[in-house]
């Protein structure tokens, strides 16, 4: 893929999938998500012999887990509009399909299980997204979807105002882009006007700690915004070589977004002879 392709590809979506270090965000992404991801899908039941879908795989660590659960008896496939990272898991099985959820459908009612994290918040039509979801889904299937709502991130006990400046600036130019900064209480609004049963949602933070592999997630971000915030006049290159210094001090702890993750299922197939 072109760097061209890719920005073409990312209308409508705040990151580059060709951006050089987007690989090492996607990847501590996951050391911040993965961990509380997992324990859902193991709350949910997924086991060996499940059909499993995620959608914008990433760098595939969701998927490559699912892999593992599911067994040879299994299936998972991992979407994204960028594929190249998913090549090292479809070597051990997993289908990996390249797809748009804006516009194009996925296999219909063919998973026990559809996950999507972190994707919804950035689709300007976001019912139709997780419309093409529910449908991907077989009849009793679970639907999983996260999204984050933004405001306690960076609170810390150091100060109230700490990096509320880059907070800020950054949110505020996702916005524009289509980034929604409360994507998880529309995922929550859109289930429950669904036809899913068994709806429910609940939030979770994370305490990062400068310098950790999580932190250098939010150093990778505010790299990638580096140059919007810059040219749009909202902060130095100065104030942003402080801020992410800072994050890489490990005397900094603050808090994460709030990731909240939305539970629905499918109504199970209607039994034609009278019975369930």
């Amino acid at each position: 893929m072109t760097v061209q392709d890719g920005a073409k590809q990312a209308q409508g979506y705040v990151f580059n999938p060709t951006w050089d270090l987007e690989t090492e965000r996607l990847i501590t992404n996951e050391a911040i998500w993965d961990p509380g991801t997992i324990e859902r899908f193991e709350r949910l039941g997924v086991d060996r012999g499940w059909a499993c879908l995620e959608v914008g795989a990433g760098a595939g660590g969701a998927a490559e887990w699912l892999l593992e659960r599911v067994g040879s008896t299994g299936r998972v496939v991992a979407a994204d509009l960028e594929v190249g990272r998913l090549d090292r898991l479809a070597e051990r099985g997993v289908e990996v399909l390249r797809n748009d959820l804006r516009t194009e459908e996925l296999p219909a009612e063919s998973f026990d299980l559809v996950h999507a994290r972190m994707l919804i918040q950035h689709l300007q039509d976001r019912e139709a997204a997780v419309a093409r979801l529910i449908r991907a889904l077989r009849p009793g299937g679970w639907l999983f979807v996260e999204d984050t709502d933004s405001l306690p991130l960076f609170r810390s006990y150091r100060s109230e105002r700490f990096l509320t400046d880059i907070k800020e600036a950054g949110y505020g130019l996702m916005r524009q882009a289509g980034h929604e900064p409360r994507g998880g209480h529309f995922d929550l609004e859109i289930a429950l006007n669904s036809e899913l049963t068994e709806v429910s949602a609940e939030g979770r933070v994370v305490m990062v700690h400068g310098g950790s592999e999580q932190a250098r997630h939010y150093q990778l971000w505010l790299e990638f915004m580096r140059p919007k915030i810059v040219a749009a006049g909202l902060l130095s290159d100065a104030r942003i070589d402080e801020a992410i210094a800072e994050m890489g001090d490990p005397a900094n702890r603050w808090l994460s977004q709030v990731l909240i993750s939305t539970f629905g299922r499918k109504p199970p197939a209607t039994d034609t002879g009278g019975n369930r």
